[in-house]
């Protein structure tokens, strides 16, 4: 039977965070078996974390500082037959939030599960606040995603996950509830609606897709229960059928999702973000 695992990895600037955070994490209504700590080499241990690291029985796990990347990867591959649900070090985990995550794994069990609606280039990316996987969604890409080379041009770790899962046919599935920062998607070259532009997450893409090769085209069967299908629709038109990055489904331009798709181009989705916004 397949535990669940939460994994993180912090250094010397938050590692003051980790009792805080994983207060969060021991009071969920679905407890954790196992929670893993990834450390480089050298990181010291302030004598108050490990006070609590002795106290809750946390596995620490000395490595190679391959910064962001060690939250995860390194966890699945000890703990392969198992669900991990990577944490961030610096984010406070709402109660209910592991149970919503098993409730969806429990209906999609061959797709990886993403806390927030973060979309880029088309697809519902990881969710580096908290995301649920298993080592068989990465499939034979598992090793890839820690080379030298993918970890020096791929600054955000969150558009690597989603890339190779994609790759190996395991989109993303996000969970019924928002828990972290509601964005709206990502536009390649135009950043997000407040004129902030992520160039790390283009620089990521882009390195992939140029050294890695296209995406298959995306299964929107299986967004439909927890995404807005139309904006979901719309931008993976424009992203990828416009841009040429994605493999298949060259008959979708001319259907009737794709003529109407500019009803939910930009300023429709920003405005849909910002009326969900004020029903919080």
């Amino acid at each position: 039977m397949e535990r669940i695992i939460v994994s993180l990895t912090t250094y010397y600037r938050r590692i003051a965070n980790v009792p805080v955070v994983l207060d969060t994490v021991y009071a969920q209504t679905v407890k954790p078996d196992l929670v893993v700590l990834n450390l480089a080499y050298d990181e010291v241990v302030p004598e108050n974390v490990q006070k609590y690291i002795d106290e809750h029985g946390i596995e620490v796990n000395r490595m190679a500082d391959t910064k962001v990347y060690k939250k995860l990867i390194p966890t699945l591959k000890k703990y392969p037959d198992d669900c991990v649900i990577s944490i961030d070090d610096d984010r406070i985990l709402p109660p209910g939030m592991f149970e919503d995550f098993i409730s969806v794994h429990k209906q999609y069990p061959g797709n990886p599960v993403s806390g927030n609606r973060y979309m880029a280039y088309g697809f519902q990316c990881h969710c580096g606040n908290a995301s649920l996987t298993k080592a068989e969604y990465f499939g034979k890409y598992l090793d890839r995603i820690m080379d030298d080379e993918i970890i020096a041009n791929c600054p955000i770790d969150d558009v690597t996950y989603t890339y190779f899962a994609n790759k190996n046919g395991r989109p993303y599935i996000r969970t019924k509830n928002e828990y972290f920062d509601n964005l709206p998607p990502y536009n390649p070259g135009k950043g997000y609606s407040n004129s902030f532009k992520f160039d790390p997450v283009a620089a990521s893409f882009e390195y992939l897709l140029k050294h890695e090769g296209k995406l298959p085209f995306p299964n929107l069967e299986l967004y439909e229960d927890y995404c807005d299908q139309r904006i979901m629709q719309s931008d993976i038109m424009e992203s990828y059928i416009e841009m040429g990055r994605c493999e298949g489904r060259s008959e979708v331009k001319s259907s009737i999702t794709y003529r109407f798709g500019y009803f939910f181009s930009s300023p429709f989705i920003h405005l849909v973000h910002y009326l969900r916004s004020k029903k919080r």
